[in-house]
Order: structure tokens, then C-alpha cells, then sequence
């Protein structure tokens, strides 16, 4: 059984006293759903790259975002829904995203939240060089070596990952009574067949530590009182070389292997609604 942190515990067990209390004189006015206030945090998988252009956010120097449409700007066009703030900021690790929890802009958006979403881990294992090193052109040039040296150390910076994503949630605990939500990567290679990209061999690997990568930051804020939202059944079969990818290859792009817009919209944002409902 998770144990859950003392402080998120007796918040919880005080708002279920109070519902009790309360509960006698509960209008059906009053038991209509309210609307439910969110902080999106986290990454670039959470800041719409891959969707278009990108812009800084206001009062975020240094904090970029995609320009197209994402799982973010979807949940803020429901009814009964304020995104309060979206601070996800593309390239941020794990202490990044945790450095941003004491700027007063964050600090004070966190402390009126009910729902806390981001994406965090991928740039503390820097998973593009994952994906460069064994390249089908890269392995063709080279060999495998570079690639297969990634691969070993990948283990132990997964391990480093997760372990800075459970401080992080810790962070954003001591601010906020939100539920917080660690959403996860979706596999980016279609491993069915060798694409340009490379083969599928390698593809299988490289999915596969995505794998290793989500259920270890699932163990480590899920101990932290997070839910962890998987995201890899949505995404599947919609991979780089597949019929029908969701994720970004363009060669004249920056911001590639990234889900596009199509990946956000019905990869993210399915897993993302289903966490509102729980959160009021």
C-alpha cells in the first residue's frame, strides 16, 4: 500500500470531514460541479513543442512554449475548467521545473490549485542523444558502439531521474492542496519495421527504456502522493515510421520528436481529462 505524505493525508481526511459535516444540507445548486482551478508545469512535452512556433511565457523570462494547440489548451476550453497558469517550459529537467516553484508568479498559482499537471525526467536523461547515437545513420557511419554505451548508462540515469522528479513533487506539495499529476512519455519509434530513422530493432530497445523511464518516475512520485498518468497505449501505433505518426520528424524542424498536434490532442489530453473529474 502507497504511503501517502503526512501533510497531503490530513488535508485529505479534513476535506472529507467537512463533506461529511456538510452533507446534510447539500443543495442540488451546490452539488453541481465547480469549476476546477489548474497549474501546468513540467517540460516541453508538456509546453506544446512540436506544434507550430514557439513563444516566451509572459513573466517567465527564459520559459518557451510551442505557439500550436496541446492537451493544455484543450482542458482550458472546457466548461468548468481555469488554467490559471501554464508555466510548462520546453528543455527544463527535473530541477529546473522545481527552481520555478518558488517564483512568486508559480508560488501563487500553486497555493489557489486543485489540479497540478506536468511531464518531467526526459531532459535529465537527455533522450534526444539516446535517439542520435543509434540512428540508423548514425550507426551506419559509426558503428554501434556510441549507441550501445547510451544504452548501459541508461539505467543509472533513469534511477537519477525519477529520484529528482519525487523531490520536485515534494516541492510542489509544500505550495499547493492540488492533486498533482505526473503524466508519462509515449514511445517515440515505431518498432515494427527499420524506418529511416532507424531500425526497429533499436526502436524495440529505445521503447523499451521509455518503459523503464515511466515506472520509475511511477514509483518515485506515486510515493509522493502523485498520480502517474501512462500514456503509451494511446500512443501506440502512432510512432516515428508508422502509417500514422503522432510525433514530429522534420528535417528542417528544431523540434523534432516531440508529438504534434494530433499526438497531444488525442495522446495527452484523454489521459489529462480523465484526472479533472477527480480533482474537484
Amino acid at each position: 500500500m502507497r504511503a501517502f505524505p503526512a501533510r497531503r493525508t490530513a488535508r485529505t481526511l479534513a476535506a472529507a470531514l467537512a463533506l461529511a459535516l456538510a452533507g446534510v444540507g447539500v443543495s442540488p445548486a451546490a452539488a453541481a460541479p465547480r469549476t476546477v482551478d489548474v497549474v501546468n508545469l513540467g517540460d516541453s512535452y508538456s509546453a506544446a513543442f512540436g506544434t507550430g512556433g514557439l513563444q516566451e511565457v509572459e513573466g517567465l523570462p527564459g520559459c518557451y512554449q510551442g505557439t500550436g494547440e496541446d492537451h493544455v489548451d484543450k482542458l482550458a476550453s472546457r466548461p468548468r475548467v481555469d488554467v490559471a497558469l501554464d508555466a510548462a517550459c520546453a528543455g527544463f529537467t527535473t530541477t529546473q521545473v522545481r527552481g520555478l516553484v518558488s517564483v512568486p508568479l508559480v508560488t501563487d498559482a500553486l497555493a489557489e490549485a486543485e489540479l497540478v499537471t506536468l511531464t518531467m525526467g526526459g531532459n535529465d536523461i537527455r533522450w534526444g542523444d539516446f535517439i542520435r547515437a543509434c540512428s540508423a545513420p548514425a550507426e551506419a557511419a559509426a558503428g554501434p558502439v556510441a549507441c550501445d554505451a547510451m544504452l548501459a548508462r541508461a539505467p543509472q540515469l533513469i534511477a537519477s531521474a525519477a529520484a529528482s522528479a519525487a523531490a520536485t513533487v515534494e516541492a510542489i506539495d509544500e505550495v499547493t492542496d492540488g492533486r498533482v499529476v505526473v503524466l508519462g512519455y509515449p514511445h517515440l519509434l515505431d518498432e515494427r519495421q527499420d524506418s529511416a530513422l532507424v531500425s526497429a530493432e533499436r526502436a524495440a530497445q529505445l521503447n523499451a527504456w521509455t518503459d523503464e523511464l515511466n515506472a520509475a518516475l511511477a514509483a518515485q512520485v506515486e510515493a509522493e502522493g502523485a498520480v502517474f498518468v501512462d500514456v503509451t497505449d494511446r500512443f501506440r501505433g502512432h510512432g516515428v515510421g508508422s502509417a500514422d505518426p503522432w510525433i514530429l520528424v522534420d528535417p528542417g524542424s528544431s523540434h523534432n520528436l516531440h508529438p504534434t498536434e494530433q499526438g497531444y490532442l488525442s495522446g495527452y489530453y484523454p489521459g489529462l481529462m480523465s484526472q479533472v473529474a477527480r480533482a474537484r
